[in-house]
């Protein structure tokens, strides 16, 4: 029996029937499919993640093509090495004339092609974000221009110990400066900047 004042409980008329109407149903099932939806979306997101970039083969990264190498290179290609053992040397020199056209490009100009390489024989990850060369040529070590030239690429990331990494560099540098040429390699503050002091001769 009821409480005085209060009211009996309204039981809808499919109460005790054994099914539920479809117009209760249906919004019990679209939740339902929502959440498996939702489930599944998670375990996709979840799934093992892409594998990282490969690094470029150094033939891509230092490819010059047209380029030819010079007949005689005194004195630049002595490797410099650190007293954490990480080392730094000019592993090719090249020259090719420019027949690029295009925003940025000397068209018409001897290049001069320096290929950098530094070996990390330290026990630290070597940092490679900031390298700045300079070429100079002639008694008044003039500075050259530094170019554009096909695919060449700058140094970039980090190396591993243990592990190499190249990239070279193109630069207006004429004939006439070919006698006194000093390249100057400068990649932290910590050390001081690699000088490479030669000639060059076709």
């Amino acid at each position: 029996m009821p409480l005085p004042g209060s009211r009996p409980a309204q039981f809808p008329r499919w109460a005790g029937r054994g099914t539920a109407p479809a117009l209760v149903l249906a919004p019990v099932l679209a939740l339902t499919l929502a959440l498996a939806g939702c489930a599944d979306d998670k375990k996709k997101a979840s799934g093992p993640p892409p594998p990282p970039p490969s690094e470029q083969p150094e033939q891509v990264v230092t490819n010059a093509p047209g380029s030819k190498a010079f007949d005689t290179t005194t004195g630049l290609r002595k490797p410099i090495t650190y007293e954490d053992k990480v080392t730094v040397v000019v592993s090719d020199i090249r020259y090719v004339r420019n027949t690029e056209k295009g925003p940025g490009e000397m068209t018409g100009k001897l290049l001069t092609i320096f290929t950098l390489k530094f070996t990390n024989g330290s026990a630290q990850p070597l940092d490679l974000n900031k390298v700045k060369v300079v070429a100079r040529y002639g008694s008044g070590r003039t500075q050259a221009s530094p170019t554009s030239y096909a695919n060449l690429n700058d140094f970039y990331g980090t190396v591993a110990p243990g592990r190499s990494r190249s990239a070279s560099y193109a630069f207006d540098l004429p004939r006439s400066g070919y006698g006194s040429v000093v390249l100057g390699v400068n990649f932290d503050e910590k050390r001081k900047t690699a000088v490479f002091a030669g000639s060059l001769k076709q």
